[in-house]
């Protein structure tokens, strides 16, 4: 196979590579490590002196590297203090040490979640808190959740609101292997909720600078798409891959999409902006090449990537590959010789700056993983294969990016998802050149829907490639074998990257050393995973899910997994697959009624629905824990002719009403017994 240059190389052409390395590992160590502000102000300044005395004094040949070192500190010290100034949690003003003492707050809206009918969510920045009735200043992100009527209209990214409520911190455990809100909260940097309904916030000051016009085009395109006469499912397709927005969307479609592996075409991102800038260049190609054509395709290229940025909200997904595609732009205007590598090391130094709670988000982590994979594989793959004809080295050419995209994002989606699309490569072949078509499609369906002839021909165009779409995703999602369960540790990701570079050196450069060193890595690998296999072999567990109109729990003995529900439903076997999925389990016995005793090793666990009269308590049961459940109102007479042991842990089912919940917690506390309401704290997951 021909040899190509080898990362170091590129790395060594890439001079942002030494800014952005050093800029985040500074970041990283301000995370661990939060000394007081002035600390690192003065470990800035030091390092700054430091490096620029390094870079002015006449050094000897032989420690000509000394400057490097020094402005690499340099960086660390900047990365530092930068993750510092950003980190408003630990500021005396933060909602944390206030918020409890607050009944309301002013906030600015920073990003819009889900927009629905009756509600509308959104990550927003707090400015000021109401303490006693007085303003005071507060700092801190939330997550939003406003009840809307015909009087409030969805709010715009940069609106201040004044809403009056309290924050409830967002610390739910979340069902094995399901949905974890709290890091997906940790990664917009919020740890509180706030939720108001209609008549308790309300609109101060409207933003009127850019967001504010983008966020009406974006409420305007949704309705534009709403008059095309698009069928529901279709539309809400058409509003995902154009728009980011996917409150429309049926949970079975956006699973289609998770399974087939092209759940990346819903979320906004480098591939939209890729789609929107390969048209534009399309467009004026026949402007030529000169100088002055170069400069005008490019400025028109950028105002078509930052109007669409802009459009879809500037989330930060978009933001990145903007920011990207614009680097690459710019590049190409000035016609600077530099690597694809140093554009998107410099893309990632100027988001970090920006905002570096990026790279804690697992979005901005797999952008620039499959940039940087293209970046450095593709060419070689491409050119590992010579096709006979145009028309296969256009599929070859899909093949080698699609391939070089995933290289370095599968280790990271392996250890997130505990599972790997196993069809990606021909689904995204194909649901990526749909969903290219789709967007062009719904382009010309929001501009035109509203011409005679024209207009109706085109929404039902867009309805039949956006049926096909549908479809196709279905199909992959539903192969054999579609997502099969794969658990891959910390050690283990870290692993397959090292396992991932030395295989391209040993294959691409054919580096012997690296053959030795590749083999090592995988036999290592093999035996952490039969051992963590083993490990599993002796996992024990008793779960309760959190669930408000059904209540299971389930036995987790080795790889077998014992649940017993008061009915079945499609949400709760969701809820089944990812257990499994997370932990490793090969059967799953279900039992579609909840017995009164279960075993859960040296203890038993009572199921009780409140709802009938309690049996004598036998104390030599050894029961561990009382799990009540039920929808009945009898909650104070049942707790009355209850007499359980004090060493007894209570859990409230999430199916209990507000109000049984609150008598079975006061009779509880009473009676010196604990308890775990669900409602308010999530899952019930206790060791065996």
């Amino acid at each position: 196979m021909r040899k190509h240059d080898d990362l170091a190389s590129a790395i060594t052409r890439s001079p942002m590579i030494r800014v952005v390395v050093p800029f985040i590992f500074g970041l990283w160590l301000a995370r661990y490590f939060q000394a007081n502000w002035i600390w690192y102000w003065e470990l800035f300044v030091a390092a700054l002196i430091f490096a620029f005395w390094l870079w002015a004094v006449r050094l000897k040949y032989a420690l000509r590297w000394l400057p490097g070192v020094g402005f690499i500190l340099l960086f660390v010290a900047m990365g530092g203090l930068r993750q510092r100034l950003a980190a408003v949690q630990l500021r005396e003003h933060h909602i944390q040490n206030i918020g409890h003492g607050a009944e309301g707050f002013e906030l600015e809206v920073a990003e819009l979640s889900s927009i629905k009918e009756r509600t509308v969510r959104a990550w927003a920045d707090v400015t000021s808190a109401l303490v006693e009735g007085k303003p005071v200043p507060a700092a801190g992100r939330v997550l939003l959740t406003l009840m809307r009527d015909s009087l409030h209209a969805i709010p715009a990214v940069g609106d201040r609101l004044l809403v009056s409520g309290r924050l409830e911190p967002i610390d739910r455990t979340p069902d094995p292997g399901g949905f974890d809100q709290r890091l997906w909260a940790a990664y917009h940097g919020a740890a509180f909720a706030l939720f108001a309904p209609a008549e308790k916030w309300q609109l101060i000051r409207a933003n009127k600078l850019g967001s504010g016009f983008f966020a009406d085009a974006r409420t305007s395109v949704a309705q534009w798409l709403r008059d095309s006469g698009l069928p529901p499912r279709e539309r809400a397709l058409a509003k995902a891959i154009l728009l980011g927005m996917r409150d429309e969307l049926e949970p079975e479609q956006n699973q289609a999409f998770v399974r087939s592996g092209t759940i990346h075409v819903l979320a906004v991102s480098g591939t939209h902006v890729g789609i929107i800038y390969v048209a534009v260049v399309w467009a004026l190609v026949r402007l030529g090449k000169g100088r002055r054509a170069r400069l005008l395709r490019g400025a028109i290229a950028l105002c078509a990537l930052w109007m669409y940025a802009g459009l879809t909200g500037f989330t930060p997904s978009v933001l990145r590959a903007t920011v990207m595609f614009s680097l690459f732009t710019i590049a190409e205007m000035v016609q600077w010789r530099i690597g694809s590598i140093n554009n998107l090391a410099a893309a990632a130094f100027l988001l970090l700056m920006w905002d570096p709670v990026m790279l804690g988000q697992l979005g901005f982590q797999l952008s620039f993983l499959a940039v940087l994979g293209i970046a450095v594989f593709y060419k070689p793959i491409n050119l590992a294969w010579t096709p006979p004809n145009s028309v296969a080295a256009f599929f070859w050419s899909l093949i080698a990016v699609s391939l070089a995209a995933q290289a370095f994002t599968i280790p990271l989606c392996l250890y997130m998802f505990h599972a790997f699309p196993v069809w990606f490569l021909p689904a995204n072949m194909a649901i990526v050149t749909l969903v290219g078509f789709g967007v062009y499609g719904a382009i010309a369906v929001v501009l035109l829907h509203a011409v005679p002839v024209i207009g109706p021909m085109l929404s039902v165009g867009l309805k039949w490639l956006l049926m096909l779409l549908g479809t196709a995703t279905g199909f992959f999602a539903t192969l054999p074998g579609a997502y099969p369960a794969v658990r891959v540790g910390w050690w283990g990701m870290v692993g397959m990257y090292a396992l991932l570079v030395f295989f391209a050196s040993w294959v691409l450069q054919g580096r012997r050393s690296s053959r030795s060193i590749t083999l090592g890595l995988l036999s290592v690998l093999l035996c952490g995973w039969a051992w963590t296999a083993h490990e599993r072999n002796g996992q024990r567990n008793f779960t309760v899910y959190d669930d408000k109109d059904n209540t299971m729990c389930s036995v987790l003995d080795g790889r077998t997994l014992y649940a017993f529900r008061t009915a079945a439903s499609e949400r709760l076997d969701a809820k089944l697959e990812a257990h499994a999925r997370n932990a490793g389990i090969s059967r799953v016995v279900i039992c579609d009624s909840m017995p009164q005793v279960i075993n859960a090793g040296d203890r038993k666990v009572l199921l009780l629905p409140i709802g009938t009269t309690p049996a004598p308590w036998d104390t030599a049961q050894k029961v561990g824990e009382v799990v009540l459940y039920g929808n009945s109102r009898r909650a104070r007479q049942y707790a009355s002719a209850f007499r359980p042991d004090s060493a007894v842990k209570m859990v409230l089912a999430s199916s209990l009403s507000s109000f049984a919940r609150k008598d079975l917690r006061q009779w509880s506390d009473t009676n010196g017994l604990r308890n775990f309401d669900m409602r308010a704290n999530g899952a019930y997951v206790s060791p065996r």
